[in-house]
């Protein structure tokens, strides 16, 4: 049995970046010095946001060179990085929809070879969202590769009403907009 008042404790922190480490990429005063003693001390610490749209190894460059401290991608937790492991092993062989600005390269190289994001699914079925269509060029539609099987949100999306819509198509109609609506149930 450990003695209460000799156990170790150890202490670690969850940082959150946009706000309260930096603003639009400027540290905030005090913030690289309180990171460097946090380093120095060997406290442990990993950076959060729930921003998106990159990897963790791109954000944790950025961060190294913004507060000039080596930051491993490890210590990087996105809005996304939660879904790198089950949800991707379960759906890399399935169309899925990503909801966030930038967010299907990601996606792609998290390893869902068929994700497309909102802005991408819906220039493939321009009668989704009739306001964005292209003028020229449209793409040809491609449900050869099979229904959506699920919508991820990765982060917030560029356009919010075009994401709705699209994501309300795609539930409305089992992943395939080109076919019948169906009514939800319980």
């Amino acid at each position: 049995m450990t003695d209460a008042t000799t156990e170790s404790k150890q202490v670690a922190f969850v940082l959150d970046i946009d706000g309260c480490l930096s603003r639009e990429g400027i540290p905030i005063p005090s913030a690289k010095a309180a990171l460097h003693r946090l380093r120095s001390t060997n406290t442990p610490f990993v950076f959060c946001t729930n921003g998106g749209g990159q990897l963790e190894s791109q954000r944790a460059e950025k961060l190294s060179k913004t507060f000039d401290l080596e930051v491993s991608p490890d210590q990087i937790i996105l809005s996304h990085t939660p879904l790198r492991e089950e949800v991707v092993e379960r759906l890399k062989d399935e169309r899925v929809l990503i909801v966030g600005e930038n967010c299907g390269p990601v996606a792609r190289a998290y390893g869902l070879a068929k994700a497309l994001e909102v802005s991408e699914f819906g220039k493939r079925h321009p009668s989704l969202f009739p306001r964005r269509r292209e003028a020229e060029n449209p793409p040809t539609l491609d449900d050869d590769d099979g229904p959506v099987k699920a919508v991820l949100f990765f982060e917030d999306p560029e356009d919010l009403g075009e994401a709705l819509q699209v994501v309300l198509d795609v539930i409305l109609t089992n992943g395939d907009p080109s076919g019948k609506r169906v009514l939800v149930e319980d």
